[in-house]
């Protein structure tokens, strides 16, 4: 019986594309139960019961296995004791630590890190030839790298004239010399303030105080205004 598998990393690193190849080199059928959508698993626990017995070589994916209740991870516990030995289970999770310890103690754990530059470009060459890679990563930054944002590219490009539109918005955002007074321009040109912010992000001070901003889904304009004027762009706004 294969142990099953935590698979964990963060949102865009490739976990769904990771099982789904994993599942085709192991010669597996995949089904695919997505626990985000239901976290009590009230409509998926007859189905897992099902499925947990079958007697053809499968991966059962559990998608957002994180999300779960804990009363459904101790429902989940009980079929990862009694599944059919033809059975593997595949957790995917952004944060395993939501995991009970009963649960990741029977797992193997798969870390999935966030893609790199050449690893994005194979991946297109082999699915996406048609599309122009050297315009995704114009409009993509390093720390932007992941395959979600690839294929929010790869769809905006079935949109010439918009995908011109959105690349030429991105190359103003990164050529942009940041001025304090003009805060209201960048805004009304449709700026994106979080590119803006990323020249501003090596003071480590100001970094903390970028995470505390997202985790309180504060305004990103509010915290460029704040950002300028901390590390001196301009005196005031």
């Amino acid at each position: 019986m294969a142990a099953p598998i935590i698979v964990t990393g963060p949102p865009g690193s490739g976990k769904s594309y990771w099982i789904q190849a994993y599942a085709k080199e192991k010669r597996k059928q995949l089904l695919t139960c997505s626990c985000r959508k239901d976290r009590t698993l009230r409509e998926g626990r007859q189905k897992l019961h099902v499925w947990g017995r079958r007697r053809e070589p499968t991966v059962l994916w559990l998608e957002g296995a994180d999300d779960l209740t804990p009363e459904a991870q101790a429902f989940l516990r009980r079929i990862l004791e009694t599944h059919s030995a033809d059975v593997q289970f595949v957790l995917e999770c952004r944060d395993p630590a939501k995991l009970q310890e009963p649960i990741r103690s029977r797992c193997t754990v798969q870390r999935i890190p966030m893609p790199t530059r050449e690893e994005l470009t194979e991946w297109l060459k082999r699915s996406y030839a048609s599309v122009a890679i050297d315009e995704i990563f114009d409009y993509m930054q390093p720390n932007e790298y992941s395959y979600r944002r690839v294929l929010h590219c790869i769809h905006l490009q079935k949109e010439p004239l918009l995908w011109q539109t959105v690349l030429n918005g991105r190359r103003q955002e990164l050529q942009q010399q940041l001025v304090a007074d003009d805060l209201l321009t960048y805004q009304s040109k449709g700026l994106n303030p979080e590119t803006l912010l990323s020249s501003l992000l090596d003071n480590p001070d100001l970094l903390t105080d970028y995470g505390t901003c997202l985790e309180a889904s504060g305004s990103l304009w509010a915290f460029l205004g704040y950002a300028m004027r901390s590390t001196g762009v301009a005196e005031s706004i």
